[in-house]
């Protein structure tokens, strides 16, 4: 596969509680691509969340490793980790974790004053993203004046300000109603394209991950392809 963006190599994930062996997830082998979108779907339980943490290097393997952009994940101290992850990663969750005191504009900047971009450059490019995702009049709001689709978008413009060559998003419209899931699964993928930003999401909703380039679907800690019908 060209340009691989995020490799899974003979991955696993087990746990010990006293007696009990529990192997979460087993053995998974997988690339995304530049610009790819990539959905994965499961039952509650099923590992899927465990995964997205390991992809993003916020836990680790029991065995194989992750690779991202080259670098195996496992070898790179906390610094490193955190240097790499600001730079090529994005996240969204299902609750948009938008920091109270602060507007959607400052919000959007914080990962770029992070990565020691200057302030004023910061501001130019967290309002062009933010107008991007349609919030340029709301941008100076906190999230306490939102909506709940506002709040996604804003956590979705904070994730993609990096312009990072992979977003990866745990349930990102799982709070929100059909109406709203629909266009921030339209503004997601838009965005995708425009950027040339790999997309990789956990999903419980059938209908929304038919719309990704590669459908996978999580069982019993194994990870598949799903032959998509709809």
């Amino acid at each position: 596969m060209n340009n691989v963006v995020l490799a899974c190599n003979h991955v696993g994930k087990s746990y010990r509680d006293g007696e009990l062996h529990v192997d979460v997830l087993q053995q998974l082998d997988f690339q995304v691509a530049e610009g790819q979108s990539v959905s994965i779907i499961g039952a509650s339980g099923s590992g899927k969340s465990t995964l997205l943490h390991i992809l993003g290097g916020l836990d680790m393997p029991s065995s194989g490793n992750v690779n991202l952009m080259g670098h195996d994940l496992s070898k790179l101290n906390q610094k490193q980790l955190g240097d790499l992850r600001n730079r090529y990663l994005g996240f969204v969750y299902q609750f948009h974790h938008l920091l109270p005191e602060f507007s959607a504009l400052e919000n959007v900047m914080m990962p770029l004053l992070i990565g020691k971009k200057p302030k004023a450059e910061a501001e130019a490019q967290a309002a062009a993203m933010l107008e991007k995702v349609g919030l340029k009049p709301r941008m100076l709001h906190r999230p306490s004046e939102l909506s709940g689709g506002e709040r996604q978008r804003a956590a979705i413009a904070r994730a993609l300000v990096t312009q990072p060559k992979c977003l990866l998003a745990d349930e990102p419209t799982g709070n929100l109603d059909r109406k709203n899931a629909q266009n921030i699964l339209d503004m997601m993928l838009d965005l995708k394209n425009e950027l040339a930003t790999a997309l990789v999401v956990v999903t419980h909703d059938d209908e929304l991950a038919g719309r990704f380039d590669r459908v996978m679907t999580m069982a019993d800690g194994r990870l598949e392809d799903k032959a998509v019908s709809w």
